[in-house]
């Protein structure tokens, strides 16, 4: 079999071994870890599913099972080891991000300790030499600063030979610049770095303070656009120097450069002026590394999500894809928290300004909210809309993109910090009286009215500590790390909040308790448009949410257990004549029972009936019972209220077939637009049932009706019928 495999593998160089021990012998000899093991398993006494299952809890990554055909096992091989490889290089290129980022924060902490700037570079050329293979390291100054005929002012040297500045006085660097020749360096390399100002590269030339010939990369320090001097390293001749290092060594030249220019503040600026200009400087540094730290990060990443989707289309075993939709993600939420930080970093650098455009309010907020449908849906996170729409404008001044950010961090929060519950949204709009102090308007002087929207969201989640909610608005601040270590995130986002909003005037409090809950609220400014401004810009035809004419002659029956979404809905539908709203089915079909009696006729015509996994077999029964209730072919519209995920799908679509009629779907979070839409689609499709129901115009939510009970009993029991089946396999595992 060894023999067999080698063969049909000679485009791989493969080593062959007996056993375990053998194996191992054959790698030490070699010296050598392969990119895959393949092993035979024998597994008697199990069937296929078991040996797999057991397989990969030893630790393998894939499996083959015998007979196989010798195509799908050297496919197999080639894609664990493009998987191999590529798990190789996102670890090499996570150590190499942390090790900068870690070198830069290093060179930070140095430049903001204080000590004497000599004293300060040379700690940092000391830091250079651990991360970069090199022989020498030294700063040089230029003759336009205070420093005369170029001297080094930090060295540091393999054979440990530290020399400081003192110590340097009488040293200057001299290079052979007749040896300057194009040819020494490679022609890619040149070319690339002519798009790099400020950096050097020369792969031979020589060097009288060490007598010898080397290969040097040098790059600028600047202060207020004038070449104050340079860092440069050297190693042997013709080492060619790498993109990463010539970037490293950029950004280490940016931070030198701040390093500088703060020592000149302490030097120059009075003891008053000295902590002012201080606090500046240390947030410009910060700024910077924040910047650099954050391309660092968003450069690999935007090869890794690249590569990563190249596999979509990739014939990948079901673990494989599990293994790159794992990937994917992480990716995206390092992305996401690069993005934050890099807000921060504009936030505190004074460069974010707000927009003001109009745009459809409501239409913001509930895109906003949909948004997060999946994820709470997922966790059965009841995720409530409420708001009244006929007192809310349609169209508004401000800056939505703004506005969406500080709903999606709180939101966002909500849904990580709640495993079961509910978040509630509401909207609401608060108008004042004020002065208009804007001279180039007509009403400047009178009092006019302006408006201001109160957004609050309370949410059944794991609370904050009342000793902690001052410290909650603080950039990088978690509450209780046992609580939120598990979650993803860096402690920003309510940081992030807090900025924009105060930007736009407005003010955002939290008030928690601890196991119990949080309710965060903001207020944001919003410059409201005059009728006439509205009607003369044909963009906008319609100016308020008005609920279309044929949901307002509906009979509306809504059951469910919440209160919320109970009051939601009604809120939606105020402007409907006969709408009931119980938390019982018994109250409800109670109800139903009563206007029947007494008006002889059925008494709803749409029914919004809450489902759950707990709760199925009550809804199936309060269903079936309203449907006994119809008359005169009333075809009452049933509308299950469902979390968005599979699961409370597919049991919406069963209980659909077990009690048939005129039924569909509903998924929260329950919105304006998704209510609207719902019935204007009933509308056009259901108007094409026949009385009769001979004719049914079926979709993906309409399914037919059965007939009686005794027929669904009689097909749960077909339904539910199975077969054992026991299959003896042997596997390969690789």
């Amino acid at each position: 079999m060894r023999d067999y495999l080698a063969d049909l593998l000679k485009e791989f160089d493969v080593f062959r071994a007996r056993d375990g021990q053998d194996a191992i012998r054959v790698l030490k000899k070699h010296k050598k870890l392969p990119d895959l093991i393949l092993s035979d398993v024998m597994m008697p006494n199990m069937n296929g599913e078991d040996s797999k299952v057991e397989g990969l809890d030893r630790g393998a990554d894939d499996y083959l099972i015998k007979p196989f055909f010798a195509q799908e096992l050297i496919a197999r091989i080639r894609a664990n080891i493009e998987l191999s490889i590529l798990r190789r290089k996102i670890s090499f290129q996570q150590s190499k991000q942390e090790e900068t980022k870690q070198l830069l924060l290093s060179i930070l902490n140095k430049i903001l300790s204080g000590l004497d700037l000599n004293e300060t570079l040379l700690n940092i050329i000391k830091e250079i030499h651990h991360i970069l293979p090199i022989e020498r390291i030294f700063i040089v100054t230029n003759d336009q600063s205070r420093f005369k005929n170029n001297k080094i002012v930090a060295l540091y040297e393999d054979q440990k030979n530290i020399t400081p500045m003192t110590n340097q006085s009488n040293q200057s660097i001299k290079f052979n610049d007749g040896i300057k020749d194009k040819s020494q360096s490679l022609t890619n390399l040149q070319k690339s770095l002519d798009n790099i100002p400020g950096i050097d590269v020369f792969l031979d030339v020589y060097c009288e303070n060490v007598c010898k010939n080397v290969s040097l990369l040098s790059a600028e320090i600047r202060l207020d656009n004038i070449c104050w001097g340079w860092i440069k390293v050297h190693r042997s001749p013709n080492s060619v120097w790498l993109d990463s290092e010539i970037e490293l060594l950029q950004q280490i030249s940016n931070q030198i450069s701040l390093g500088i220019t703060y020592a000149y503040m302490l030097e120059e600026n009075a003891a008053n002026e000295i902590k002012i200009k201080t606090a500046e400087a240390a947030s410009m540094a910060k700024s910077q590394i924040l910047a650099n730290t954050s391309h660092e990060l968003r450069t690999p990443l935007g090869a890794i999500i690249g590569i990563l989707s190249s596999f979509e289309v990739a014939n990948l075993t079901t673990d494989q894809k599990e293994m790159i939709d794992i990937m994917s993600c992480a990716s995206d939420i390092v992305l996401f928290i690069v993005n934050d930080i890099l807000d921060v970093a504009r936030l505190e650098a004074q460069k974010i300004i707000l927009m003001n455009t109009t745009f459809d309010l409501l239409e913001l907020f509930e895109s906003t909210i949909e948004s997060f449908g999946k994820k709470a849906g997922t966790k059965r996170i009841e995720l409530i809309v409420n708001c009244d729409v006929d007192i809310l404008p349609r169209y508004i001044k401000s800056d939505p993109g703004r506005l969406k950010q500080v709903l999606s961090n709180l939101l966002s929060n909500s849904i990580k910090f709640t495993n079961k519950g509910k978040i509630v949204v509401t909207i609401s709009m608060q108008l004042q009286d004020v002065i208009d102090d804007d001279k180039n308007k007509q009403t400047y002087g009178q009092i006019i009215k302006k408006g201001k929207l109160l957004v609050e969201l309370y949410d059944t989640g794991i609370g904050i500590d009342p000793e902690y909610i001052k410290y909650a608005w603080q950039s990088y601040s978690q509450s209780d790390m046992s609580m939120t270590k598990m979650q993803d995130g860096t402690g920003l986002g309510l940081s992030i909040c807090k900025s924009l909003v105060e930007i736009n005037g407005g003010e955002i409090k939290v008030e928690s308790q601890l196991g119990i809950g949080s309710k965060f609220w903001f207020t944001w400014n919003i410059e409201l448009l005059s009728i006439t401004s509205l009607s003369n810009t044909t963009q906008f035809d319609q100016i308020s949410y008005v609920l279309p004419h044929v949901i307002k002659k509906k009979r509306i029956l809504i059951i469910h257990p919440l209160e919320d979404t109970r009051n939601a809905l009604l809120n939606y539908f105020k402007a409907i004549k006969k709408i009931d709203a119980f938390e019982t089915f018994n109250e409800g079909i109670s109800a139903a029972k009563s206007y029947r009696e007494l008006n002889n006729q059925s008494a709803y015509d749409v029914a919004f009936i809450g489902l759950y996994k707990d709760n199925e077999e009550e809804v199936m029964k309060a269903t079936l019972e309203l449907r006994e209730l119809e008359m005169n072919n009333n075809n009452l519209i049933i509308i299950f209220i469902v979390f968005s995920n599979n699961e409370e799908n597919e049991l919406a679509k069963k209980l659909i077939r077990k009690v048939g009629g005129i039924a569909t779907v509903l998924h929260t979070p329950i919105t304006w637009k998704k209510l609207v839409n719902q019935f204007m689609h009933m509308e056009i499709n259901y108007s094409a049932i026949d009385i009769d129901n001979k004719k049914l115009d079926i979709n993906e939510n309409i399914f037919k009706r059965v007939a009686n009970y005794e027929d669904i009993t009689k097909s749960d029991s077909k339904i539910n019928e199975c077969i054992l089946c026991v299959v003896f396999s042997q596997s390969f595992f690789c």
